[in-house]
C-alpha cells in the first residue's frame, strides 16, 4: 500500500490511498489541480483514483469535493448525515455512496472500514482502509479516542493521527474563550498530549509509521508534536516507528507499506518527506 498526505490542516485537507490498480482519496479540501500536481509529483497515478471518501462536512475537508468528483469521475463516499450537510454545496457528483460507522465496504482492491468519531457535526467518521496484507488508519479533528478510534489504530500498520494543539499554548494564546472551550471539548480537536497517550497503549500494535496530522498553526508547533510523539513512543518500546509529519502547504510521501515497501525506492524531493517501511 501507498499513503500521502496531499494535504493537512485548518485551510484544507487530502489523504491518498492506495493498492494494486486501486487508489481513493479521504476528504477534498484543497482544489483538484492541487491535488493532480501532489498526486503526481509523488509519483501516483490520478487514474487510479476510485472514490472520495469523506470525513465530516466543515469546509476544510469538503471545499472542493464537487470539482474534485467532477474532474476524476468518482463517488463521494460519506454518512447519510454528512451527505445531507453538504448536499446543497456538492452539486452535480458522479455518484453517491451513504456509508455507516462499523459496515465495511469494498472499492476495487481495498475494503474500507469507517469508524465513528467524535467531533462537532453531523455524523462524522474517520477511515481504515486496506489491502487484505497492510492497514493504514486515518483519525483526525476528533475531540476524544473513543472505543472504535483505539480499535481501528490499534491494528494499522500505518496511523494518521491528531496532533491538532499544544494544551499550554492554546491557553496561553489569543483565541476567544469560546473557541478554546470548543477546541479543548470532547467534540474538538485532539492534543499533543491526549494523542501522545494513545500511543503508549499502541505498544503491541503492528504500526511502522505514524503521521502527525492536523497541526495548528496558531497553538502548535512541528517540533512540539515531534518531540511529545517521539518521547511517548519510546516511553512505549516502539522507537522503531517511523514518525512523519504532516503539512499545510507541501506534501508528505508515499510512504511505502507490504509489497509496496519491498519492491519501491523511497520517492524524496525538496520539502517532501518520504519513507518506505516494510
Amino acid at each position: 500500500m501507498k499513503v500521502a498526505v496531499l494535504a493537512s490542516g485548518s485551510s484544507g485537507n487530502a489523504i491518498w490511498v492506495s493498492s494494486g490498480s486501486t487508489a481513493v482519496l479521504i476528504d477534498a479540501g484543497v482544489s483538484s489541480r492541487r491535488i493532480s500536481q501532489a498526486a503526481e509529483g509523488l509519483g501516483l497515478d490520478t487514474a487510479q483514483l476510485s472514490a472520495v471518501l469523506v470525513t465530516h462536512e466543515h469546509s476544510d475537508h469538503v471545499s472542493s469535493l464537487g470539482p474534485v468528483t467532477r474532474k476524476f469521475d468518482v463517488p463521494a463516499c460519506a454518512t447519510a448525515g454528512t451527505h445531507a450537510a453538504i448536499d446543497r454545496r456538492l452539486g452535480k457528483c458522479p455518484g453517491r455512496t451513504v456509508v455507516e460507522a462499523g459496515t465495511d465496504f469494498e472499492i476495487g482492491d481495498l475494503l474500507v472500514s469507517p469508524f465513528a468519531i467524535s467531533h462537532d457535526c453531523a455524523e462524522p467518521v474517520g477511515y481504515s482502509v486496506s489491502d487484505g496484507r497492510t492497514v493504514v488508519a486515518v483519525a483526525t479533528d476528533l475531540g476524544v479516542v473513543s472505543h472504535p478510534v483505539r480499535h481501528r489504530i490499534g491494528r494499522a500498520d500505518c496511523v494518521v493521527l491528531e496532533f491538532n494543539h499544544d494544551e499550554k499554548m492554546l491557553l496561553d494564546g489569543g483565541y476567544p474563550w469560546f473557541l478554546k472551550q470548543r477546541i479543548m471539548s470532547n467534540e474538538g480537536h485532539l492534543s499533543n498530549e491526549a494523542a501522545a497517550r494513545e500511543l503508549v497503549s499502541l505498544r503491541d500494535g503492528p504500526m511502522s509509521a505514524l503521521v502527525l496530522a492536523h497541526i495548528s498553526r496558531e497553538n502548535n508547533t512541528p517540533d512540539l508534536a515531534l518531540a511529545t510523539a517521539r518521547d511517548a513512543l519510546e516511553r512505549a518500546g516502539r522507537a522503531d516507528v517511523d514518525v512523519l509529519l504532516a503539512e499545510q502547504d507541501r506534501p508528505t510521501g508515499p510512504i511505502c507499506l507490504g509489497l509496496d515497501a519491498q519492491s519501491t525506492n523511497v520517492i524524496t524531493s525538496t520539502g517532501v518527506q518520504a519513507s518506505c517501511t516494510r
